[in-house]
């Protein structure tokens, strides 16, 4: 399904037409977080001071003396009627327009004050999370890239529940994952050579005591057989908080020069 957005800001007023159910989840995801800009196939749209949103349904018209079925036929049926109205420095298409080629859907996707989650993002971010919601908000908006970060975002999150759970075990082997997971990134197949010819010295260091710790550990908990006495990880044995961090950050860094 598509859909077709009316926005008025302190700015301006505009529409972002045609939008696919991933662009749609990414500009709910800036409303909820309060947050200024996103940009939507290749365009940057502010949302700073946002005074109204409405997303309706695109369904198209076909009758006998209408048909829209894409975007470009609806601009041109649009401006052949002079239905557009003109604003400082653009024009838009009115809610009343929209509503004419599909249903308006605001109430489904908007159901709290703009940046109603900042309190609440806020709140996760002062408990001791292994990976900051920030740091994974950050690979959820990434839009133009070489690569799929689902899997990288969804074990980022299984470490977050892990940690505030205590599965003392499952943490080292899904840190484990992620540095195998992420080398092809840094162009390299694993992620030995990663640490060895990637970014600065002080990186380098990071990744390797990241390699050699996370590494030796989730070994020991993998490939230990069963004994007569056992004692668990403390929640210091499994931190490797900083230094996943740091590699974070830098496949944030490098993704950002790709675009």
């Amino acid at each position: 399904m598509e859909y077709n957005l009316y926005i008025s800001t302190f700015l301006g007023t505009f529409n972002i037409l045609g939008v696919n159910e991933s662009q749609l989840s990414k500009i709910i995801n800036i409303y909820d977080n309060g947050l200024d800009s996103c940009f939507i196939n290749g365009k940057k749209y502010f949302f700073k001071d946002l005074n109204e949103i409405q997303i309706f349904s695109f369904d198209g018209l076909d009758t006998k003396d209408i048909k829209v079925k894409s975007v470009k036929q609806l601009l041109d049926f649009c401006k052949k009627n002079q239905l557009v109205k003109k604003t400082f420095g653009g024009s838009y298409l009115s809610p009343e327009l929209l509503e004419n080629f599909g249903n308006n859907l605001t109430d489904k996707f908007i159901m709290d004050d703009f940046g109603s989650l900042i309190e609440k993002v806020e709140n996760e971010e002062r408990i001791d999370l292994y990976v900051s919601q920030s740091r994974i908000e950050e690979f959820m908006n990434i839009e133009s890239s070489g690569f799929d970060y689902t899997k990288l975002i969804a074990l980022l999150k299984e470490l977050n529940i892990s940690y505030k759970n205590g599965l003392v075990f499952t943490i080292p082997m899904i840190v484990r994952s992620i540095i195998d997971h992420v080398p092809p990134i840094f162009g390299h197949p694993n992620f030995k050579q990663v640490c060895a010819n990637s970014g600065t010295k002080s990186f380098k260091d990071s990744m390797n005591h990241l390699n050699n710790s996370s590494r030796k550990i989730a070994d020991g908990y993998l490939h230990t057989t069963i004994r007569k006495s056992e004692t668990l990880p403390s929640s210091t044995q499994i931190d490797f908080k900083q230094d996943l961090d740091v590699l974070l950050q830098e496949i944030i860094r490098i993704n950002k020069e790709s675009v």
